[in-house]
């Protein structure tokens, strides 16, 4: 039979498989055998009397061989078989609306097909408004649809953004306007740096007194919180035992106290603690927590004259040492009360040493009344100071709402494509 017959017996709706009864994957010595058997049911000289609807099956099987026997015209004649069983699993799927919507649009392509022929086109029903109009509306409203919702959550980022820069610069400018207000009633030479209250500068460190942290001591504090700023001193305090979530016996936690030059690494080494804890570098890995000495994080807010309104009393200071701390970066298990009991080691750098007047006594006793009253110093941060630390914040809310973003994207993506798996596995089977 002629390459060009062959191509088009190969776009019939007939099914070749189903007529020689073999499988799609059938391979060439299968199909002969299947050709064989079958045309002996229905071949002129096999058979008495045969009827027209016999020679017409018999001539239908010898095509059938020739379209299967041959790989090229064989791939065409599979390729638009698949193509009809998806288009009719979609058909099958589709609702009665739609279903008829697509039967309209079918025999409209036809009539308009039969009309470039010549051949009469039949009359159908439903005027201008017809299937394919409606298709068309439909995709085009769908599509809108998309741009104007991905416009507003562009629109949306670009306002947040804005904000976020908008308050940034206020607060700069708050900062800037309060330090030009002040600066005429204002000594500043007793403000900041070691003239806030030692316990406002430190914080306290706890880690499980397990495998490399069994032997750490003063010198690795140094070590561990000297990216984070000049340290004044450090000293170690009592160990203790606690119960973990998990595991039988009590863990041993050993805790030491860093004392910085500037307030501002104390809430530097607190905040970005929790990064490091998260992440186990190096020897994060074993560290517990990071918590303020004095219980609470640094007070940013600003009075009239861009200060806080009253300095925190140094007795005040101790006082709220005493008390659980609300600071979120200390876990569940670690009370951030400030009590340092039993001190076992200190260590303190060349030249002033520091007085640690702050804190209670070392020894365990409770401090004297003139503890309570130390010489005049104020405790307020540096006007630089805090704008440091209100900067600090403010990019760490940055970072917060932009991972919150991030997450919500993949979340998006995920269920994305865990619906078009669904469909795809609908559409398989």
């Amino acid at each position: 039979m002629p390459a060009d017959d062959l191509k088009a017996h190969a776009a019939s709706n007939q099914d070749f498989y189903a007529l020689l009864d073999l499988s799609p994957a059938a391979n060439e010595s299968e199909i002969r055998r299947a050709y064989r058997r079958t045309a002996l049911k229905y071949h002129p000289d096999k058979i008495a009397n045969p009827t027209a609807a016999d020679i017409d099956k018999f001539h239908l099987l010898q095509i059938a061989n020739d379209v299967l026997s041959d790989p090229a015209i064989r791939q065409l004649y599979d390729n638009a078989r698949e193509a009809r069983m998806r288009k009719q699993r979609e058909r099958d799927q589709m609702g009665a609306a739609k279903r008829k919507m697509r039967e309209d649009l079918e025999a409209r392509e036809r009539a308009g097909a039969a009309a470039q022929q010549g051949v009469k086109r039949p009359w159908i029903p439903g005027g201008e408004d017809d299937a394919e109009a409606k298709l068309q509306r439909e995709i085009e409203r769908i599509a809108e649809d998309g741009r104007r919702r991905r416009r507003e959550a562009t629109d949306k980022l670009k306002r947040e953004l804005e904000e976020e820069q908008r308050k940034m610069q206020e607060e700069e400018e708050e900062a800037r306007k309060a330090a030009d207000r002040s600066s005429q009633r204002v000594d500043r030479s007793q403000e900041g740096g070691t003239n806030v209250s030692e316990l406002e500068r430190s914080v306290k460190v706890r880690w499980v007194r397990e495998g490399r942290g069994a032997d750490w001591d003063t010198d690795w504090l140094k070590a561990l919180c000297a990216p984070f700023g000049e340290i004044e001193g450090t000293f170690m305090l009592k160990d203790k035992r606690a119960r973990v979530e998990g595991k039988k016996g009590k863990v041993t936690y050993g805790t030491g106290v860093v004392v910085f030059k500037s307030i501002v690494s104390t809430q530097a080494v607190v905040l970005d603690s929790e990064k490091k804890i998260r992440s186990a570098e190096g020897d994060w890995a074993l560290v517990d927590s990071v918590a303020y000495a004095s219980g609470k994080a640094p007070d940013l807010g600003f009075s009239t004259n861009g200060h806080s309104e009253e300095p925190t009393p140094l007795a005040d200071s101790q006082t709220s040492a005493s008390r659980p701390s609300d600071n979120t970066t200390s876990k569940p298990s670690f009370k951030t009360s400030f009590n340092f009991p039993g001190v076992k080691s200190g260590s303190q750098p060349s030249g002033k040493a520091p007085s640690f007047g702050s804190f209670p006594s070392a020894a365990g006793n409770p401090p004297n009344a003139s503890s309570f009253n130390p010489p005049a110093k104020t405790s307020t941060p540096s006007l630089q100071e805090i704008t440091m630390m209100r900067l600090k914040n403010a990019q760490r809310e940055k970072e917060r709402k932009a991972l919150e973003e991030q997450l919500a994207r993949e979340d998006e993506a995920a269920d994305a494509a865990e619906a078009a798996a669904a469909r795809a596995k609908a559409n398989g089977a």
